[in-house]
């Protein structure tokens, strides 16, 4: 079952944990979390068998006031993956990979100006591995960066780039940023934080009486990890590409507490298999696939 965590995960966890507490004296200011069961429905491979996963999103942040229009935060990550492989032709009838754990620490620092810039620097390191990946083999790390300027009260554009250092590859890309209440009702938004994975991407939203909203949204994702060292490729890396669209409804159940639902489809998706040294094995298309996905979110 994906709601259960590895023993590495937890071990990774409580470190990053104990690492917050040190971060700053004087209590947070804020403190945020996050749950997020996913599905993915199994799709067919190109050259024949089918795939899908099941997965276990969390994270948990907290922020720090430093004045001057500063601020510093620690945000920690767990993704729990459980992969499903019938028949793959295109790895010789064998699973690729099987459960995938990805645990991430960044510490997001933002300043903004007395004029309207805002300017963020975001660097985290990251765990990315198949139960029974080597540690020291499946680190990633590298840094967002951004700047954004309130051109007007309901309009927030920005730029930014992020670079990181995954396995056995290293990864650039710009992204936008972008807060636009368009309409009272009407707004568009980046729906995740730039990352490893890749980029923000962009959801256009509408907002209904009572705390409903409503929102259709697409992001590209791609996700590097490295394979069971006693695996069908022994100690080498996964690679999982794709770009979720989605519709998503929403619902404040406080001030406090909001329930996303979403569903969607995974398009473009490629999988990829390299041997430890990053060099293509198999790589193998799968056709657009459903997914469903539900979101408790919370801030105090």
């Amino acid at each position: 079952m994906f709601f259960s965590v590895t023993p590495r995960a937890a071990i990774i966890t409580l470190c990053c944990v104990g690492l917050s507490m040190g971060v700053a004296a004087q209590p947070p200011s804020s403190i945020s979390f996050s749950a997020s069961p996913l599905y993915q429905f199994d799709s067919d491979l190109e050259r024949g068998g089918q795939s899908g996963y099941s997965a276990l999103l969390m994270a948990l942040g907290a922020s720090w006031t430093l004045g001057s229009g500063a601020r510093i935060g620690l945000q920690l990550r767990l993704d729990e993956q459980d992969w499903r492989f019938r028949d793959p032709v295109a790895f010789l009838g064998v699973a690729p990979w099987n459960r995938i754990t990805q645990v991430g620490v960044s510490l997001p620092y933002a300043v903004t100006s007395a004029d309207g810039w805002r300017l963020n620097l975001t660097p985290t390191i990251e765990y990315a591995g198949e139960s029974g990946a080597r540690f020291s083999d499946a680190l990633e790390y590298g840094a967002t960066v951004s700047a954004a300027k309130r051109l007007r009260p309901d309009l927030t554009l920005g730029l930014g780039v992020g670079v990181f250092s995954k396995i056995e590859e290293t990864s650039a890309f710009p992204f936008v940023v972008v807060d636009w209440n368009i309409t009272e009702r009407v707004r568009l938004t980046n729906p995740f934080p730039a990352g490893p994975a890749g980029p923000a991407g962009l959801q256009l939203s509408y907002a209904f009486d009572a705390g409903w909203s409503a929102g259709v949204g697409a992001a590209y994702r791609s996700n590097r990890f490295r394979l069971d060292k006693n695996g069908p490729v022994a100690n080498g890396i996964g690679e999982h590409r794709f770009i979720p669209v989605y519709i998503q409804l929403a619902r404040d159940l406080s001030e406090r507490l909001r329930l996303d639902l979403y569903a969607g489809v995974s398009t473009a998706t490629r999988l990829r298999v390299e041997d430890h040294r990053g060099r293509k094995l198999i790589e193998e298309d799968q056709d657009p696939a459903p997914m469903l996905g539900i979101t408790l979110s919370g801030r105090f």
